[in-house]
């Protein structure tokens, strides 16, 4: 289960949490580290994890990777 919701605008996304007022967007994040997508997700799932204590979302493949250990 994701932890946030995306919406799109003007170019950018923005990452809302569904619990509180936090967000963030895909502006504050630099291309040169990988897909701005991709590390708002794991920062609201971070989030998620902190301030709510929430587990983090597991692809199916890290769950395959994970039980075939």
């Amino acid at each position: 289960m994701r932890h946030y919701t995306i919406k799109m605008m003007n170019g950018f996304s923005t990452f809302k949490c569904l619990l509180c007022k936090h967000s963030v967007t895909t502006r504050e994040f630099s291309s040169q580290n990988g897909s701005c997508r991709t590390q708002a997700a794991k920062t609201m799932n971070e989030h998620a994890v902190a301030a709510h204590n929430r587990s983090t979302p597991m692809s199916p493949h890290d769950a395959q990777m994970w039980h075939a250990h």
